[in-house]
């Protein structure tokens, strides 16, 4: 035994690539741990926990090793993926504490550790994988950072050391439409659906009817031994343009050249429709039309419904109580009743304000004299001018300030007018503060509204008001409706009980009974009015001409500001001013009465 046995103690002696395990006094009880390496018993190899006593020999050979790295190669999936299965182990041996003198039970699982030495085997370098990769007939895909996984690995391992490339296949030209994407739009409101909007699908000029998607070419796949996969050519297409539609600068997009209804002929062909045509009527299954062009309707517009067309209108049927907008022109062949209808709305929009302009200039200017007028009148020395503009205003022009309030409202509602601009709505705003209220008593009031007369006279003689000779409104019979005309009015039939406002010429080839009749040239009615009916309104403006072949009594006829009330019936009936002065011409139907 060896000098250095402490006697009573259990101690681990290293000798001879080998431990001698001593026991102390009494029964230890030893646990091999195979992993480690073996024990034996007075020279038998012990595999399960025994007892030991003093004086037996008990010995421990540890697993001694030399580092070595080794790997296989193995090719997978059709030349897919090469892997290798590295093997690594490093240098060392398993080692125990000496001292085991305070343990009853040696166990050598939980007593032994690694110690790693520098004790070299066979190691293979990256020399050798890359010559093992050409026996395998490897020509693709070498991961160069494989290498560095490999010298990682502590034990056993699969590294990936070569990867094919696989295909990526070819991705056809795509079609993105926007035709009919959404036709059906009706607003939702708490709940409600409009069922009276438009369900006709418009879009603007520029706008985009359709998108190609390129196609793109896929790329061939290839294994690690070289074979190629080839890719199906991509497949592309081109777009078929009719009618309003244009390519984009870079070819993948159709455009629409005008505004209107967007088209899709077939899969690749798109065109723009700037002419709406609809050979049914228009009821709650078609639901409004707002269309920037052209409308032509086959049938009948139903109770409700709309229509807004940006260019001329032509309706077959008849109209009943809807709404009817056309910019440049209508044309309704059978009835009118009820609704709504405006012509030329830019027209009428400049003609009115022209009218209710020169009426504010004319009174404004009037009531500017009348003031003055009372200023140097001998009773009002001791009257200050601001009590005398108020007292002329309560006394001769009450209607002033309340024209003021409806002019400022109608030129603020249609500030988009270029007419109406920022000095005519200041001039207005003007008036309306000296004029209304106590504005007449402030001490700037008859300085600033001179001002605004002067500026109200200039907008007057600068504003030209030409009507387009194209731009009409033909109807056959109407009843209690309320029409715009930009341009001039044809009624084939009869007006009944209907406010006709028109811009230049109105005719009325058959009888206009009640309502009003506002003509802003000359009027020509075959039969007005009427003994039975309400009092028939006609107004025309002092240089127009009015014409009428039968003229029932109860009738109002306006030139200007000149009121002439038909109390009995005329024929050949005409009403002119010439030289200042309002001429009448008529012919009695009984002479003799």
């Amino acid at each position: 035994m060896p000098e250095e046995v402490v006697h009573g103690h259990s101690q681990a002696i290293w000798s001879d690539n080998k431990y001698l395990i001593v026991p102390g006094e009494g029964t230890k009880i030893i646990v091999p741990f195979a992993q480690a390496g073996e024990v034996l018993l007075n020279g038998t190899v012990q595999g399960r926990p025994f007892k030991a006593k003093s004086g037996d020999l008990i010995e421990f050979h540890p697993i001694t090793q030399a580092e070595s790295l080794t790997w296989e190669l193995e090719a997978r999936f059709y030349g897919m993926l090469v892997v290798a299965k590295v093997k690594h182990d490093l240098g060392g041996r398993y080692v125990l504490p000496e001292d085991l003198s305070s343990l009853d039970e040696i166990s050598l699982e939980k007593l032994v550790v690694w110690e790693e030495s520098r004790d070299q085997g066979e190691l293979w370098d990256e020399v050798k994988l890359l010559d093992d990769l050409k026996t395998l007939k490897v020509v693709y895909g070498y991961r160069p950072e494989c290498w560095t996984e490999i010298m990682s690995v502590k034990g056993v391992q699969e590294v990936e050391i070569a990867a094919a490339k696989a295909p990526e296949p070819s991705e056809n030209a795509q079609l993105e439409n926007f035709v009919d994407a959404d036709n059906l739009e009706v607003q939702e409101e708490q709940g409600k659906i409009d069922f009276f909007a438009s369900k006709v699908q418009l879009v603007k000029e520029g706008a985009v009817l359709a998108r190609k998607i390129p196609a793109k070419a896929g790329v061939p796949g290839i294994n690690v031994f070289g074979k190629v996969y080839p890719v199906a050519t991509a497949k592309d297409f081109q777009f078929r343009l009719k009618k309003n539609v244009r390519l984009s600068d870079d070819g993948l997009e159709v455009l629409a050249t005008c505004a209107g209804r967007p088209v899709r002929i077939d899969e690749k062909s798109y065109m723009v429709e700037n002419v709406y045509v609809l050979n049914n009527d228009v009821d709650l299954a078609t639901g409004s039309i707002e269309f920037p062009g052209d409308v032509y309707i086959g049938g009948n517009v139903q109770d409700g419904l709309r229509i807004f067309a940006g260019g001329t209108l032509e309706i077959r049927g008849s109209v009943t109580h809807a709404e009817i907008r056309a910019e440049k022109g209508a044309k309704i062949q059978q009835n009118l009743i009820g609704g709504k209808v405006v012509v030329g709305e830019k027209f009428v929009v400049r003609s009115e304000l022209l009218r209710s302009v020169t009426e504010l200039r004319d009174q404004l200017n009037s009531c500017l004299t009348r003031t003055v007028e009372l200023i140097k009148s001998p009773g009002a020395i001791n009257v200050k001018p601001g009590l005398c503009l108020k007292l002329v205003l309560e006394k001769q022009f009450p209607e002033l300030p309340k024209i003021t309030g409806r002019m400022e409202n109608f030129v603020v509602e249609h500030t988009d007018d270029e007419l109406i601009t920022e000095g005519l709505i200041v001039a207005i705003r003007t008036a309306k503060r000296f004029l209304a209220g106590l504005g007449p008593l402030e001490p700037q009031s008859l300085s600033f509204l001179p001002k605004v007369d002067q500026a109200l006279e200039r907008f007057i003689e600068t504003l030209t008001l030409e009507v387009p000779e194209k731009l009409s409104l033909v109807v056959n019979y109407i009843q209690g409706a309320n029409i715009k005309c930009g341009g001039s009015f044809t009624c084939q039939k009869g007006t009944y009980n209907s406010e006709i406002q028109v811009t230049g010429d109105a005719v009325i080839e058959g009888v206009c009974r009640g309502g009003k009749l506002f003509a802003g040239g000359k009027a020509s009615i075959r039969e007005l009015g009427g003994s039975e009916v309400s009092t028939t309104f006609v107004q025309i403006s002092p240089q127009s001409r009015l014409l009428v072949d039968y003229c029932h009594p109860n009738v109002i006829i306006a030139v200007g500001k000149e009121i002439i009330r038909i109390e009995e019936a005329y024929r050949k009936l005409e009403i002119y001013r010439e030289r200042g002065k309002t001429e009448v011409e008529k012919l009695r139907v009984n002479p003799l009465s």
